[in-house]
């Protein structure tokens, strides 16, 4: 799955911090898939600012990242309980319709009416 900086993050900070043995398993290895190698934080020119991070976001180039099954499960589960609490964000959006609710990945650009083909009617 192609991810930017921002979606890697907001997937990371969604991760159960707690549960049990084969769960927390999955967990840190999706983490580890998730993360940046020292290349990357180079790269971006990753820094915290306060409670955030920030980065040279015209460098930021999507990454295929591998989202297993079980992880994939365990993403939706936290993507409901945000839902059923209240907590969803609007930056969550495109990942939570992709996981939720099967919306192609990644999400297609917004086109103008001119910019969109137009379609071939046979006569």
């Amino acid at each position: 799955m192609l991810l930017n900086v921002k979606q890697r993050l907001l997937l990371l900070n969604i991760l159960p911090s707690e549960s049990n043995y084969i769960t927390l398993k999955v967990i840190r290895e999706q983490q580890e898939r998730l993360s940046f190698s020292e290349e990357e934080l180079k790269r971006l020119k990753v820094k915290r600012d306060g409670d955030r991070y920030i980065w040279d976001e015209s460098v930021d180039e999507p990454v295929d990242i591998e989202i297993g099954e079980s992880a994939r499960g365990i993403i939706k589960l936290a993507f409901r309980e945000l839902d059923q609490q209240g907590q969803l964000k609007v930056e969550f959006l495109p990942l939570y319709e992709h996981f939720m609710e099967g919306e192609d990945w990644p999400p297609a650009e917004d086109t103008t009416d001119e910019e969109k083909p137009t379609p071939i009617r046979p006569d």
